[in-house]
């Protein structure tokens, strides 16, 4: 059988997501209740441990510490910061952007979008002053 060539780049994401599990697991404790999820027990300063959960996937995780912090160890490190700035309500660490917004559900809600055509196109003078287009002037030099 021919030997499997593999990408220089290579990344096994799976095993990369289970050191994240195993190294969370030695700062505090931590598993994988689910696919997708990393029940975390958080230490808090004088009053024990609280239970959030990571919703995030082996493949966001690659994505998380090759891409926006370029190394596992910044990542994580990034990770427990999350999961310490925490507020009390905020039970989920949910992947969005390269990283973990803190949430009170295991989805973050959609982003609220300015209905299409609500907006209107402005121009600069030169004095830095915005304008509308139709406010100018007719016959005027819009330069």
């Amino acid at each position: 059988m021919a030997a499997r060539i593999r990408h220089p780049c290579h990344v096994d994401t799976a095993k990369y997501y289970e050191r994240l599990v195993r190294d969370l697991d030695g700062w505090t404790s931590a598993s994988q209740p689910a696919p997708g999820r990393i029940r975390v027990s958080v230490p808090q300063a004088g009053r024990g441990h609280r239970t959030v959960v990571i919703v995030m996937t082996p493949a966001e995780w690659e994505d998380m510490f090759t891409v926006a912090y370029g190394s596992f160890d910044s990542a994580l490190d990034r990770v427990k910061q999350t999961l310490l700035a925490l507020k009390p309500h905020e039970r989920f660490a949910v992947y969005a952007d390269y990283g973990l917004e803190p949430s009170t559900a295991a989805t973050l809600p959609e982003p609220v979008l300015p209905e299409p055509g609500s907006g209107e196109w402005v121009v600069h003078d030169r004095h830095g002053v915005a304008r509308r287009i139709g406010d100018w002037p007719e016959g005027s030099s819009r330069h």
